[in-house]
């Protein structure tokens, strides 16, 4: 089985070809990509853990972010995407750092007013 990922935010391929995609960063935009699950809400939920975020409600973050449009994903260097593979796809959270910065903040700043 190959998987295919391409990164939501820049276009970067992440992975091709290979049987297993395992978290790390977009070779493109340096964005930090997590999750590897079979639900979107189940791979922001590890994604956040592996960010140091567990605190953050993973409905919240998955809702904040599939309401973003691609453009608004960009702009704020958070998206949610699948990868491509023979079979059942799975689900990653891409987050850009800030500036070499924690990426966690990216996704606290996104669901800052949904968390209120």
């Amino acid at each position: 089985m190959s998987a295919r990922l391409d990164c939501p935010l820049c276009s970067a391929v992440v992975a091709d070809g290979v049987p297993d995609i395992t978290p790390g960063t977009c070779p493109g935009c340096g964005a930090r990509y997590e999750g590897g699950e079979g639900a979107a809400g189940d791979a922001v939920q590890a994604a956040l853990t592996a960010l140091g975020a567990g605190d953050l409600d993973p409905a919240q973050v998955t809702d904040a972010v599939f309401r973003l449009s691609p453009e608004e994903s960009a702009e704020r260097g958070v998206a949610i995407t699948s990868d491509a593979r023979d079979g059942f796809y799975l689900w990653w959270l891409f987050v850009r750092q800030p500036d070499g910065g924690d990426p966690a903040g990216a996704v606290r700043v996104l669901i800052g007013p949904a968390a209120g």
